[in-house]
């Protein structure tokens, strides 16, 4: 064990989740700039303060134009350019759908199918309209709405690594509610190698299912365990199919992405999500410098050939 593997955990509420923070040295500027620019990302991005600048662009729906800073221009003009990559899974304009489910909010119901036909009419990507050089989002139609969280977070532990570096630290943990970001070397390993719990879907959050060492990785997973409601022995989760407004069903309970670029792993773990495990794998399996571990219906485990298993439970990615 190296002497420099005393932690320094800093956490705090912030965009509907716990953040937290390790160090391995004390540095309270570091921790206090992340904690700002966390706070400046959620007076921009936030679906839930009517003075966001994401919340403009809401209630001028159907009706204006919103020019907004270039931060927030880039991050939606990615979002846009993945929703119309992956049209069938990946869609920021979920949210009049997210709305009528109530998954998480209280109230959770089976909407009549007439609505959730009504809302699906407002969720195309060719209905938002990006303009380079005003910096401006246009949403076409009255009603839709633009909701950044299922790429946001990655968007922000990638900047955040880069923050970090660029004072001069050279080892953190980025924990933004479940998508780990990890920067460097590990202080207390000799080979400088790190080991990230794997959540189990069947347990409380923080018990792993498996272990995976791995280098300075980053590791998002999207799953149904978190969110979902019961009724007449059937249950709904909720990540909701863009092509039905119902919740995707199929043989996976959870996946998670380990790549470097955290805002691609956000985005391949939903796409990969509903595609299932097979389909799912063979996809990660085509890309360079991605792996992903599926957990099916049966708490089995699958996993891309990047992985070997050093024993029960531990992975290790090269």
């Amino acid at each position: 064990m190296h002497t420099k593997s005393k932690r320094y955990v800093s956490q705090f509420s912030m965009m509907g989740t716990i953040i937290s923070l390790t160090l391995f040295e004390q540095n309270q500027d570091a921790v206090e700039s992340v904690y700002d620019y966390l706070a400046q990302m959620d007076r921009v991005f936030s679906a839930n303060r009517g003075d966001s600048e994401l919340s403009r662009i809401n209630q001028q729906a159907g009706v204006a134009p919103v020019t907004v800073s270039d931060t927030a221009y880039g991050l939606i003009q990615d979002a846009i350019h993945y929703t119309r990559k992956h049209a069938d899974s990946f869609n920021v304009l979920m949210g009049p759908l997210v709305k009528l489910w109530k998954i998480g909010f209280g109230g959770a119901q089976v909407p009549p199918k007439t609505e959730i036909a009504k809302r699906l009419t407002l969720i195309h990507s060719a209905d938002v309209v990006l303009n380079e050089n005003e910096h401006s989002v246009y949403l076409a139609q009255a009603g839709m709405q633009l909701d950044l969280g299922a790429i946001a977070k990655g968007y922000f532990a990638d900047q955040i690594s880069q923050q970090l570096q660029d004072q001069g630290i050279t080892s953190a943990i980025i924990d933004l509610g479940g998508n780990v970001q990890i920067l460097g070397t590990n202080p207390a390993t000799s080979d400088g190698r790190w080991q990230i719990g794997i959540q189990d879907p069947q347990q409380q959050r923080g018990r792993p299912r498996l272990q995976v060492q791995a280098p300075a990785k980053t590791f998002v997973t999207s799953g149904i365990r978190e969110r979902h409601f019961e009724i007449n022995g059937r249950t709904y989760h909720h990540i909701l199919d863009p092509q039905t407004g119902f919740p995707v069903t199929n043989d996976v309970q959870q996946v998670t992405i380990i790549t470097d670029n955290s805002e691609l792993a956000e985005v391949l773990s939903t796409v990969c999500f509903f595609k299932g495990c097979e389909r799912g794998l063979a996809m990660v399996e085509g890309r360079k410098d991605v792996e992903a571990i599926f957990i099916d219906q049966t708490n089995a485990v699958h996993h891309t050939s990047g992985l070997t298993v050093t024993n029960k439970g531990v992975f290790s990615y090269e």
